[in-house]
């Protein structure tokens, strides 16, 4: 579906393109809800089943960057607008869909780690306030780890 926003926006447009994508991939494994209110754009995806890792994203108007989320620990990427981060995003994207994402969980803290096609890993990490603040030395090693499963377990990962 295409949106007025989109015409003169080559960000919203290639974003457009992805939900599209994400939209006939994932039909009867997860949802994808986009909400837009003239002042934000968000698109949430939701596995259907356990084990896969839901995902979103909040793109604000104007030239401000794209937030991409995670559904564990509120672990989050502050991506810009340019073609190099639009690039990031589709490959962490494309990883979740694969189940190549692994958190690790500790008192007040979270950390993802995701590893993209290239061969190369993200890692991205959420403290809360206020127990995230106290050290916990070595807790990235030693804390509660979950490996993600892909969307669709039964074929090669959507968009591969």
């Amino acid at each position: 579906m295409q949106h007025e926003e989109s015409d003169g926006d080559p960000v919203r447009r290639r974003l457009d393109t992805l939900v599209e994508r994400l939209r006939q991939d994932l039909d009867g494994v997860a949802g994808v809800e986009e909400r837009d209110d003239g002042w934000f754009w968000d698109v949430a995806v939701r596995p259907e089943r356990a084990g896969p890792l839901g995902f979103s994203w909040l793109v604000p108007g104007g030239s401000a960057g794209i937030v991409l989320g995670v559904d564990a620990g509120g672990v989050r990427w502050e991506l810009g607008r340019s073609v190099e981060e639009l690039d990031l995003m589709a490959a962490i994207v494309d990883a979740l869909l694969a189940g190549d994402a692994t958190a690790v969980f500790a008192s007040g803290r979270c950390e993802v780690t995701v590893a993209l096609a290239d061969g190369s890993k993200e890692v991205q990490s959420n403290r809360d306030l206020p127990s995230g603040c106290l050290p916990l030395p070595g807790w990235s090693r030693w804390g509660r780890r979950v490996d993600y499963e892909p969307y669709n377990p039964s074929a090669d990962a959507p968009g591969r």
